[in-house]
């Protein structure tokens, strides 16, 4: 029986390990710490703008974060609320003690899955070949397999540094991967150093909360996964500090004793996530920094502190934590740190994430220069679902930038890469009109299908789902609006005049027409106010108005569409040589060497290729097929 096997317990492992086995295949997942399986090194949240649109995508194709963080979570706020449908992003606080544990008992109850405590030393090859046989641990042991998922997060070859100090370490307490870094370094693959960091975690009972800024959740709290009935845990409020003048003193009296501004550091950090010495250095004419006071859990004392990452000395964080208002008698239980880690370069990955060259081997998370829990988990579900296809001579599941932003990362990776660790931003989704979170269950269902990682049950929720969505629409459009129909005396109160014949969907798209007028319209069509599981009204309300009032957008967008696609499906030839094509320019040709694009739509992707080159290299292909 084929084999896969998941190196890592992060959230690209447990995604990656999860979806392989909930597909049928005999999978282990290969940690250094089984009590470890989920930790959250960083900040204990998941989602956001960006994020969240991916952990809802996760979900829609049988994910395991969505699920995980509705069961953990202790604090659930939808971020952008104010503003349209397509941008609105879930973000929720985990408890993170009950997180690991959670998605430790998850993967121990998953059928086809087995846990293994133990640390890879390196991959084993058929002789003579790149083809995988199996993974080496370090005490001398094999796990054959037929195929392997690399989410070795930032232990391969990581370094802890605080101010002058550093340790070889793959994150606080754990030890870094040496053997199988250098394994992969010495197969001749393209690598970088990266850089993260951590804020300092403080005591509770130090601080003084009622000095703060509260920030509650949302009442009642808003599920991330399509399939969860409630929140089980007990919600908490956040708070939120500013940074003073005092702060900024003290950090730049001390910029030469970080490690960042000290020269102890050689990996490029997140742009869109600096530490508090880039703030400071970077943004000088910004008075004063938000920091997020977080709990980490129920069943702790400790207090994250969001947007304070440092690499300073711990004396030198203890001064700047106590600098902010309500914390002059903080403690710091554990200072934070920057952490350096090897990388590899994605334009070496195939657009199923498997590796350029190696048989049987798929990269996923921060291996492939990513930051972010998110980001790690959506290509771990990825790189799982195509290392099983691969295996059953399927044909990789490779999502298009307009079907979701677990697409746009993906390509983004492997047709322009990335010099500093990528994180999710919706400006990056030039298609991001289509990609609503709310509508990722239904955007993804016939992709779901083909991957068969949800349960009969759940394909059956989302598909009704679809179809009564498709039926009320359908209503909308038919219905008349006149002075005597029940929609009339509405219009009416929100000021419209009936003078020319309205249908209901074109009342619904006047912007006279609130929520309130929404729901007492929707409230006469038939099968509207039926209770279903998974039918919330309110949601579905706004996701109507969204799909009519922004129809001839999508439509629009639709038609500019299909000129991309078609560029998507013409396939470069393994043995094209771009060398030899007349008629480019050195740079074009440089960067289609670099990039080694797989179709012409990636092709045309690369910054610095310009049309021209595509519509050549397009014409050129043909020829050579003959056609």
């Amino acid at each position: 029986m084929k084999q896969v096997v998941v190196i890592g317990g992060g959230h690209a492992g447990i995604e990656a390990a999860h979806v392989a086995a909930r597909m049928g295949l005999a999978t282990t997942l290969l940690t250094m710490n089984l009590d470890q399986i989920g930790q959250m090194s960083c900040n204990p949240s998941i989602g956001g703008v960006g994020k969240g649109h991916m952990v809802r995508e996760l979900d829609a194709l049988g994910g395991a974060m969505g699920r995980l963080i509705d069961a953990t979570g202790i604090h659930f706020r939808i971020l952008n609320e104010s503003r349209g449908v397509a941008v609105r992003g879930p973000r929720a606080q985990a408890d993170k003690v009950k997180y690991r544990s959670a998605a430790r008992r998850l993967l121990e109850h998953t059928e086809n899955l087995k846990l293994r405590q133990g640390t890879a030393a390196g991959l084993l090859w058929r002789d003579g070949t790149r083809g995988l046989r199996g993974v080496e641990l370090l005490d001398g042991s094999v796990l054959p397999c037929d195929a392997v998922v690399v989410t070795s997060g930032t232990f391969l070859n990581g370094r802890i540094l605080i101010g002058e100090r550093r340790l070889e370490a793959g994150r606080a307490g754990e030890p870094a991967s040496t053997h199988l870094a250098e394994q992969l370094r010495s197969l001749g693959l393209r690598h970088r150093r990266l850089k993260t960091g951590t804020s300092p975690r403080l005591a509770k009972g130090s601080i003084d909360f009622s000095r703060l800024e509260i920030q509650p959740g949302d009442d009642p709290p808003r599920p991330f996964s399509f399939f969860s009935r409630d929140i089980p845990q007990p919600q908490v409020p956040c708070h939120i500090v500013h940074t003073t003048a005092l702060t900024e003193a003290i950090v730049r009296e001390n910029l030469p004793k970080s490690s960042l501004y000290g020269g102890h550091i050689e990996g490029i950090g997140p742009r869109y996530c600096p530490s508090i010495e880039d703030k400071f250095v970077k943004f000088p004419d910004k008075g004063r920094h938000q920091i997020f006071v977080e709990p980490e859990s129920l069943e702790t004392e400790e207090i994250y502190l969001a947007g304070l990452s440092t690499s300073m000395p711990p004396e030198v964080q203890l001064r700047m934590v106590q600098s902010l208002p309500g914390f002059e008698s903080a403690e710091i239980l554990r200072p934070g740190y920057a952490i350096e880690y090897d990388s590899f370069d994605p334009l070496q990955l195939h657009r199923d994430l498997s590796v350029e060259g190696l048989e049987g081997v798929w990269f996923a998370g921060q291996i492939n220069g990513t930051t972010g829990y998110e980001e790690a988990a959506g290509q771990g579900l990825l790189a799982g679902i195509n290392a099983v296809r691969w295996l059953r001579d399927q044909e990789p599941i490779v999502l298009g930038r307009d079907q979701a932003y677990l697409g746009v990362m993906v390509d983004d990776l492997v047709t322009k890469g990335t010099d500093e660790p990528y994180r999710m931003l919706t400006a990056r989704a030039e298609h991001r009109l289509g990609l609503a979170c709310d509508l990722a269950d239904a955007r993804l269902l016939t992709v779901a299908r083909a991957v068969g990682a949800l349960e009969p049950g759940e394909l059956a929720l989302v598909e009704a789902k679809v179809v009564r969505r498709a039926r009320l629409h359908a209503q909308c459009e038919t219905a008349w609006v006149t002075q005597t129909s029940p929609f009339g005396p509405i219009a009416a109160r929100a000021g419209l005049r009936l003078d020319a014949g309205l249908t209901l969907a074109d009342l619904l798209r006047r912007q006279h027409m609130g929520p309130a007028e929404a729901d007492a319209c929707l409230a006469q069509l038939e099968g509207w106010g039926t209770e279903r599981e998974g039918w919330d009204p309110a949601r579905e309300r706004d996701l109507l108005l969204f799909e009519l009032r922004y129809a001839p957008y999508r439509e629009r967008e639709a038609r500019l569409l299909e000129g991309h696609r078609a560029w998507d499906h013409v396939r470069i030839p393994a043995d094209f040589r771009m060398e030899q094509v007349q008629g480019l320019s050195t740079e074009v040709l440089e960067k289609l060497k670099l990039h080694r694009p797989e179709t012409l739509g990636q092709a045309h992707r690369i910054p610095g290729v310009t049309p021209a080159a595509v519509t050549l290299l397009h014409l050129l292909i043909h020829r050579s097929k003959g056609i």
